[in-house]
């Protein structure tokens, strides 16, 4: 078989790819996307209704995509579904070209965009559970894409009386078992930053959604935080949080609003390998406990109403049913966002509005407040109004409601100070003796 790294395509011939899809349903502009995240040129597409369990695509089929391979100087076949080693073996047989199918593509995405270390455990261990059953290790071709990191495990000798493919075998369980052991420790230790993190009584903001929805867009127009905003794939991996502060209010200001934190997750996507269902989840940890989700979504997608109900689907089974303070169902508030508002028209604009009444439409790049405004008033939703007159010798209780609670309106007296106030029902009952 012909190798990549001997195609004489010109400057970036390399990667030039053929995008595959076959049996229903199949998402071949996400895939291109998916391909064009990791640098390769897309220059075919091929599909087929139905899949072949030999060759993912049938002979005929199969004699096609090896004449288009060979038309268009492609290096790569990407499909757009795992394939089994065996189907693998024998669509690269038939078109001369190293053949990647959608679960390593996402892999190696996530490989090249770890930034943390426990992103770069779960993406390890990811890779080495695909790997397993398909022991000669991943294409080195792919591996040279993407500014990609070297591999792990794997490299040893062969050991006195095993086999070498057992030995592999061997090799990487073992690895597998240490980044698991690994993983409990990092997961009790994120648990107990959240424990602390949730015995305030700062609300919490998870932004969740589509991947490429925008979402640390939104996190920096909220939070001011200079995280990476290029238009790709999985430009997010870890759980990033940020503090909001709210804005104070002067003598007889009304308005005032509390700080919040918002913590941006990874982006979810259709036929999510299940090597990577791990990663997801420990990130869904963190909108499993917020007191307000935003469900982002790129208004601008073809494909907007199936990525908001992936988003959604894929919320409500890492969240769950999570108890209330009064031990009923879950009592976050959920905001949908449609970002890129900048990217349709205005008839579009229209039809959205109509197809989501409730939806707030913004472009984080220009215009961020619909949404903080959507925020403070789902965050005032779970809270309990009062008015309180603190005296002027307990001056610290009335200083701690900045950041703390939604101030209305305030005012000095002789008394005191008096305040009209929207405070989370958690701190509520400290403030009752103060209660005017």
């Amino acid at each position: 078989m012909e190798t990549v790294g001997h195609r004489e395509d010109g400057a970036g011939g390399e990667a030039r790819a053929v995008l595959v899809g076959a049996g229903d349903p199949r998402h071949m502009e996400e895939l291109g996307r998916l391909a064009t995240t990791l640098g390769m040129e897309v220059v075919g597409v091929l599909e087929q209704g139905r899949r072949d369990n030999a060759g993912y695509l049938g002979r005929g089929k199969r004699e096609e995509l090896g004449g288009l391979v060979e038309e268009v100087g492609a290096g790569f076949v990407v499909t757009d579904d795992e394939l089994t080693a065996s189907q693998a073996r024998v669509l690269e047989r038939a078109v001369g070209a190293v053949v990647v199918d959608r679960t390593e593509l996402i892999i190696r995405i996530f490989e090249v965009h770890a930034g943390d270390a426990a992103s770069s455990l779960e993406v390890e261990l990811a890779d080495l559970q695909y790997r397993l059953p398909r022991v000669k290790g991943r294409n080195p071709e792919l591996s040279r894409l993407g500014g990609g990191r070297g591999g792990s495990g794997g490299g040893a000798r062969r050991g006195s009386g095993e086999q070498q493919l057992e030995y592999d075998r061997r090799v990487i369980r073992e690895r597998i078992d240490t980044i698991n052991r690994k993983l409990r420790r990092e997961k009790t230790a994120r648990e107990v930053r959240g424990a602390r993190l949730r015995e305030g009584t700062t609300p919490i903001v998870a932004l969740v959604g589509y991947t490429n929805a925008g979402k640390t867009t939104i996190l920096n127009a909220l939070s001011g935080a200079g995280r990476s905003t290029k238009d790709r794939l999985f430009e997010t991996l870890e759980t990033t949080t940020r503090l909001v502060e709210g804005s104070a209010a002067g003598n007889g200001a009304e308005g005032a609003h509390p700080d919040f934190v918002v913590t941006d997750t990874v982006g979810f996507i259709r036929k999510l390998p299940t090597q990577l269902v791990h990663s997801f989840a420990s990130t869904l940890e963190a909108a499993r406990h917020a007191d307000v989700r935003v469900l982002c979504a790129d208004a601008s997608s073809e494909e907007l109403e199936d990525e908001v109900a992936t988003a959604g689907r894929a919320l409500a089974e890492g969240v769950g049913r999570k108890a209330g303070p009064d031990g009923g169902p879950d009592d976050a508030c959920k905001i949908l966002c449609l970002n890129k508002i900048d990217l349709v028209s205005e008839g579009r604009v229209r039809e959205l509005e109509r197809l989501y009444p409730e939806a707030v439409l913004i472009s984080a790049l220009s215009d961020a407040g619909p949404l903080l405004d959507a925020i403070y008033a789902a965050i005032s939703s779970g809270r309990e109004r009062m008015e309180v007159l603190i005296p002027h010798e307990d001056y610290g209780a009335a200083s701690r409601l900045y950041g703390l609670a939604e101030i209305h309106a305030q005012e000095n007296t002789t008394s005191g100070v008096w305040m009209d106030v929207s405070l989370p029902r958690s701190a509520s009952g400290k403030y009752a003796p103060y209660r005017a």
